[in-house]
């Protein structure tokens, strides 16, 4: 069997025939839409963007260093998002609002939720337990919280930006604008807070070592003029011998070592607290000018700005991604080993410096001592160098407290607000015009798709050229579905015969005729005069279509003759001469056939009837005698119509097959499967060559009048009425 096709005249008739599917199934649709968006309450997005990092950010009218990817990553804008997103910070929003008593930020069963919505049921938040009022508060509390967090709090940085958009959704539009600019304020007053916390930690470590450093120096000075008062000493004027300007050298030396001393102390004091706090280290100015250490940022900004694009593009397990990240992974190593080995040249240079200093105490203790000076001398020499290194402390501690002031100042004016949220106008879902749309357009693609299944994988055939493109055979007519009076199969069977003669010009009697007509032109040599009408199954209306055809013989003046072979079924015999003698019984010998031949002297044919029940109707067909029957018939009559069995059931109208002229395969139309009848034409395949071709049988006129209907002879082409 060969798989039907469709063309386009086909399936655009289908559409056409059954418009009323196509209509149904998107007005459905759109009803369901409605009933939809009944249920879903609309919900309303509002959106906040904080610019976190300002690249062009300005001090007293100068520019600072622009922001490079070094200092603001994609890690660095997803930790803000994750705390803005913290669970810490929608407790406070949801306290703030008091979101506890909003039955939108509360669990809820979804079937409760929808019949609300409908008005048909209340609230139901589950079944209550008796608790601590303060505990059932916190518990509401805490649900509203996760609940705006996660269902309808959303924060995306746009594209490659230090821009981060805070959108909550809401079913009030004025609920979405507020929530969306609260929580934008609080992760700005909590990052500033932060920050401002550990800004006061650093300089009330700074104030205290200031203070400590003038209380110290203050004592020291007292001291100091205490021990001259004392001892009537003066560390003012210049020696005149030698010792004493090698004494005066010695102590200009030992000044510059101390305040050389003291300021790589205030250094790598800096820079231990930096490390203490785990601060930016790379922020020291030795660090910051090392050409090794900017050579590779450089790397790094390139990497960096490499992954982003593969990532982008790629994803986060790409080969590449992971090849670049393992190269930056190796140059981060380099910077902070290059970093740490500034940091122990840092350490060695202090160390010499103070080995300096004590060589130079140790040299000018030797010439005091060789000089004979007191004791007091020597100790007021050393509480000045304590007093200048005190000094050049505090005035270090003072210069960092001051840039720290400054510092608190800038990145206070980091991050902000640039476009505040705004009461929505419209929902943001559903959207009613684009759920009508797509309910509408994919209810019409299916009801589409259903038509184009429903016409490809159809039961039976509706056309000609579908009939002969599947089993090989030509179409030689089509006769039309024909309602009569509700009355017993025979009666039915008699009306109709009767309407050939009583109404020749109707639409049954046209495709009968042509169905004739055809198919005695079909046959240049010899005009057939035996035919055999059967089908592959019971049903199919064959018993009508051969009293039909031998009726439009008759009609047409030849002399016709019926003969019901059919033992089994026996139609024929019920319309016209039912409970008598007659095939059977001649075929056994105890009749002859001039005795059971019935005439029909209305329609003016005769019948053979069936004859009474036989054990072996098979038998007898493929007997002798048949042949012998059939041979005398064709000596008395013109035409002879032959009623046979079905094929697949039995074998019968194989049997006679072999004796007739031509064959006729009855096929309901629309109705019977394709794989009947190919299997029936596969029965008849020995005597194919006697099929003249396929008769559609019940065909209904009001629809195939769209179909591309041709039917075809040896000579011509006939179109059904």
């Amino acid at each position: 069997m060969q798989h039907p096709q469709i063309d386009l005249r086909s399936i655009l008739t289908a559409c056409l025939q059954r418009w009323k599917l196509i209509v149904i199934l998107p007005v459905l649709a759109l009803v369901a839409a409605y009933g939809v968006l009944r249920i879903l309450p609309p919900s309303y997005k509002a959106t906040t963007e904080i610019l976190i990092f300002d690249p062009q950010r300005q001090v007293d009218g100068a520019v600072q260093k622009p922001i490079s990817p070094l200092d603001v990553d994609s890690v660095a804008m997803n930790t803000e998002m994750e705390i803005i997103r913290s669970k810490s910070l929608a407790l406070r929003v949801a306290r703030k609002f008091r979101l506890d008593e909003d039955a939108e930020f509360q669990p809820r069963r979804r079937l409760s939720a929808w019949l609300e919505r409908l008005g048909i049921g209340g609230p139901d938040n589950g079944p209550q337990i008796l608790e601590d009022p303060e505990q059932i508060s916190a518990t509401r509390l805490d649900r509203a919280a996760e609940i705006l967090r996660v269902d309808h709090l959303q924060v995306d940085r746009m594209q490659l930006s230090y821009v981060l958009g805070v959108s909550v959704t809401s079913q009030d539009p004025i609920t979405a604008e507020r929530l969306a600019n609260a929580i934008s304020d609080d992760y700005l007053m909590t990052q500033r807070e932060a920050r401002q916390e550990a800004m006061q930690q650093v300089a009330a470590w700074l104030k205290r070592r200031i203070d400590d450093l003038k209380s110290r120096m203050r004592e020291t000075e007292a001291s100091i003029e205490k021990l001259k008062a004392k001892g009537g000493l003066s560390d003012t004027g210049v020696s005149q011998n030698v010792a004493d300007q090698q004494i005066t050298d010695l102590n200009a030396e030992l000044t510059t070592a101390r305040a050389e001393v003291a300021k790589k102390r205030a250094q790598l004091d800096q820079v231990s607290h930096l490390a203490d706090k785990n601060d930016n280290i790379e922020e020291i100015p030795e660090v910051v000018h090392s050409e090794v250490i900017n050579q590779l940022r450089v790397q790094q900004s390139q990497l960096i700005q490499r992954e982003m694009e593969l990532t982008a593009k790629a994803g986060d397990r790409y080969p590449d991604v992971i090849a670049v990240r393992a190269r930056l992974a190796g140059i981060n190593k380099a910077i902070n080993v290059e970093a740490g080995r500034i940091i122990q040249n840092m350490k060695n240079s202090y160390d010499s410096a103070v080995r300096g200093e004590q060589s130079l105490e140790a040299n000018l203790q030797r010439l005091t001592a060789a000089r004979g000076n007191s004791e007091d001398y020597v100790k007021l020499q050393q509480m000045r160098r304590f007093a200048d290194d005190d000094r050049k402390l505090y005035e270090s501690y003072l210069s960092q407290f001051n840039e720290l002031s400054t510092r608190q100042t800038l990145q206070d004016a980091g991050a902000r607000i640039i476009t505040p949220a705004t009461t929505p106008d419209s929902p943001s879902s559903p959207r009613p015009k684009l759920v009508y749309g797509m309910a509408g357009v994919l209810a019409l693609l299916l009801s589409l798709l259903l038509v184009f299944v429903m016409e490809r994988f159809k039961l039976g055939v509706r056309t000609g050229a579908e009939a002969e493109r599947a089993f090989g055979y030509p179409v030689v007519g089509v006769i039309p579905f024909v309602e009569s009076k509700k009355c017993r199969s025979g009666m039915k069977r008699y009306a109709l015969a009767h309407g050939m003669v009583d109404m020749s010009a109707s639409q049954c009697s046209e495709a009968v005729r042509s169905l004739r007509i055809g198919l005695t032109l079909s046959q240049s040599e010899r005009i057939p005069r035996v035919i055999l009408i059967t089908s592959s199954i019971p049903g199919e209306g064959k018993s009508v279509a051969a009293i039909l055809l031998a009726a439009s013989s008759a009609a047409s003046g030849q002399k016709t003759i019926l003969v019901d072979c059919d033992l089994r079924h026996r139609s024929v015999s019920e319309a016209f001469a039912n409970a008598q003698k007659g095939l059977a019984e001649v075929l056994t010998g105890s009749t002859t056939v001039t005795d059971v031949i019935v005439k029909v002297p209305v329609i003016g044919f005769d019948v053979i009837p069936a004859g009474l029940a036989v054990q072996n109707p098979g038998d007898l067909l493929a007997s002798r005698k048949m042949c012998q029957l059939i041979a005398e018939l064709r000596d008395v009559y013109d035409y002879i119509v032959i009623d046979a069995s079905p094929l697949l059931p039995v074998v019968d109208a194989l049997v006679l097959a072999t004796m007739v002229d031509k064959v006729l395969m009855i096929v309901e139309w629309s109705r019977t499967s394709r794989f009947n009848v190919s299997e029936a034409l596969k029965v008849l395949r020995p005597e194919s060559h006697r099929l003249a071709g396929i008769v559609l049988n019940k065909v209904d006129v009001n629809k195939v009048y769209g179909y591309p209907y041709t039917y075809f002879n040896s000579n011509r082409s006939v179109r059904p009425p």
